[in-house]
């Protein structure tokens, strides 16, 4: 009778390993997305830090005179910086004080399409003679 005697389970059967894995396997998933949202969100940001950087950098050119910029027209060039290739569109407007002008500069990552919007948009005013 000794041959016969059951001894007691101990381990896992074959569909409590497979729903271990499945739920393993979901919160992997899960994970992995957070990741990939965050690191396009961090390219986002990186992009936009740069293009504050052009827009700072064209509005300090218009102010020390490097860069003039038509009155009521808009000025459409590009710039190398930081090994990328900026697009921005500046614009010098009258205010109701004659010796004020409002200073507006757009950039963007790439060649404006016509409805897109910019990166970044900044906006200065300058103090100048009558």
């Amino acid at each position: 009778m000794g041959q016969f005697m059951r001894r007691p389970c101990s381990g896992l059967s074959l569909i409590e390993v497979l729903i271990a894995l499945a739920i393993v396997s979901i919160a992997l998933a899960a994970v992995i997305k957070t990741t990939s949202q965050n690191i396009q969100a961090t390219s986002y940001l990186q992009d936009k830090t740069m293009a504050t950087w052009v827009g700072q950098y064209i509005l300090n050119e218009v102010r020390v005179g490097v860069l003039t910029l038509p009155v009521d027209d808009e000025l459409k060039q590009s710039i190398q910086w930081l090994g990328k290739e900026w697009y921005f569109e500046a614009k010098a407007e009258q205010t109701a004080n004659r010796r004020i002008q409002k200073i507006t500069v757009d950039v963007f990552a790439h060649e404006k399409n016509s409805e897109e919007l910019p990166l970044m948009s900044l906006e200065s005013y300058t103090y100048g003679k009558e």
